[in-house]
């Protein structure tokens, strides 16, 4: 009896803790297919170092239960942090970007069809670390296609596929 009573009194805080520290993501409300109704380009840094648009995106997509107490918005492993709306696309793509804190420089946007053929090139050179309104493209003469999105900044190269059609 009193081998079973220690035993209980070693483990249960065990198990507990993993119940009272500070869990970073709850699995549970992982969902890659919640629809976030808060247009806002706010981009928040997670406590785990992944930079999301929002903050209803890092808790109801990622699953991340606070944001980084060491950063602000965007994480500075990632340089900067992107976001291209709607896609597909019509006529005219709003693109948001931002830099993390102290990482400011110019970045090139870049548009390439699925032959690898550069359609349109933009010089970026007002981005800054804080949250500014969207730079609006106008696709009035592109095909109908996909297309790929690259934009370089800092030494740093992301891609993203969009669809343009027409009605």
């Amino acid at each position: 009896m009193i081998r079973t009573i220690l035993f209980l009194m070693i483990t249960i805080p065990l198990f507990a803790k993993a119940q009272i520290g500070n869990i970073c993501i709850d699995s549970n409300r992982i969902n890659p297919y919640y629809q976030c109704n808060d247009p806002n380009f706010d981009p928040t840094c997670g406590c785990n170092n992944v930079t999301y648009r929002n903050g209803c995106e890092m808790t109801h997509i990622g699953g991340v239960n606070y944001p980084s107490q060491y950063e602000n918005g965007v994480c500075r492993s990632e340089i900067y942090y992107y976001s291209i709306s709607p896609n597909p696309v019509l006529t005219k793509l709003d693109f948001h970007m931002q830099f993390a804190e102290q990482q400011e420089s110019t970045a090139t946007l870049q548009i390439f069809n699925v032959f690898g053929n550069l359609v349109f090139s933009r010089l970026l050179n007002n981005i800054t670390s804080y949250p500014q309104p969207p730079t609006s493209i106008y696709f009035t003469d592109l095909e109908t296609g996909v297309y790929t999105l690259v934009v370089q900044a800092g030494g740093v190269s992301k891609r993203t596929k969009f669809i343009k059609h027409t009605l």
